[in-house]
């Protein structure tokens, strides 16, 4: 309905246990490697990390309703994989471009936009000390910086400075990773 499977970012080497034929996952390129996940390609026998980690049915049986759960594991892979770092990143952009001059604003502005509600004082504080605290340790480490806004095919935004734009990636990837803006309910 949608177009043929794609193949997303997966860790090197996931299907090196995959024999006859030996097998080597080669991520899409272009448009194709943003797709939404229900276009993933799907090996029955290695599922992708991802879909393994939110719980994605084996298809081995019909599932009427997906199990819930609420993991550890969920939440690093949100924080740590390819995929959900150049998101935020992205969004980091987006924020520096559209968020306003201050950076309560830009923190107003991503839970906005992220939640569709109001951030909270205490919510504003939290990340504007995320914020000072990062920007203070990418300033001093460039080459951290440079690592993070280096995950990703997409191009960094190179109007915005390195170190402001990998604590606005931080902010962004914990905003992202709340309950609220992965869940539905």
């Amino acid at each position: 309905m949608g177009g043929p499977s794609v193949k997303p970012y997966q860790p090197a080497g996931y299907w090196m246990h995959l024999k006859f034929p030996n097998r080597v996952w080669k991520h899409d390129t272009g448009e194709n490697l943003y797709r939404r996940g229900l276009y993933t390609w799907w090996q029955r026998t290695f599922l992708h990390p991802a879909l393994l980690a939110f719980d994605a049915p084996t298809r081995e049986e019909c599932t009427a309703q997906r199990a819930r759960s609420n993991t550890p594991l969920q939440a690093l892979v949100m924080l740590n994989d390819p995929t959900y770092v150049e998101s935020a990143r992205k969004f980091a952009e987006r924020i520096g471009r559209e968020g306003g001059e201050s950076v309560e604003d830009r923190i107003r502005f991503a839970m906005r936009l992220a939640t569709s509600r109001t951030a909270s004082d205490a919510e504003v504080g939290v990340l504007q000390n995320l914020y000072k605290q990062q920007l203070q340790e990418y300033s001093s480490h460039k080459q951290a910086a440079e690592k993070l806004l280096a995950i990703g095919a997409s191009p960094r935004e190179s109007s915005m400075d390195i170190a402001p734009l990998a604590a606005w990636t931080d902010v962004a990837r914990t905003v992202l990773n709340l309950n609220e803006t992965i869940t539905r309910n």
